[in-house]
């Protein structure tokens, strides 16, 4: 499956056309991934980085948006904060990403991935920690 910069899904109004970019689809799923309790911030090494910013138009670091006719597919990198239950922490993020881009795009999500790549520790910590 390719990228795309703007999900081929739109609607004809008496006005125009309508039309969500990745973008939009990236920036809901960054926020959506922050809103839960252990997420520390989103994941992206400057490889991975430089990766999807050449082969996915519009990336938001941390974000990566599929698309392919009706398929949607995201995968998230996080970061959580160290003693979280990792498990659940990602299965939260799943839950909140589907839920807020569904409910504010009315697109429906195939897959939501989650790739945890690491652990950051507390304030007396300035250390993290990757994969």
């Amino acid at each position: 499956m390719a990228g795309n910069s703007i999900i081929q899904r739109g609607r004809t109004t008496d006005l125009g056309t309508i039309r969500l970019h990745n973008d939009v689809i990236s920036s809901i799923a960054a926020i959506a991934s922050t809103e839960i309790k252990g997420v520390y911030k989103l994941g992206g090494n400057f490889a991975k980085n430089i990766y999807d910013l050449l082969t996915t138009k519009g990336s938001i670091k941390g974000v990566r948006v599929v698309s392919q006719e009706n398929d949607v597919r995201l995968a998230v990198s996080i970061i959580v904060e160290y003693g979280v239950n990792i498990p659940r922490v990602a299965d939260e993020v799943q839950e909140n990403i589907k839920r807020q881009v569904e409910k504010m795009t009315g697109l429906m999500l195939h897959e939501v991935n989650v790739d945890v790549e690491g652990v950051h520790y507390g304030a007396g910590h300035q250390k993290e920690v990757s994969g």
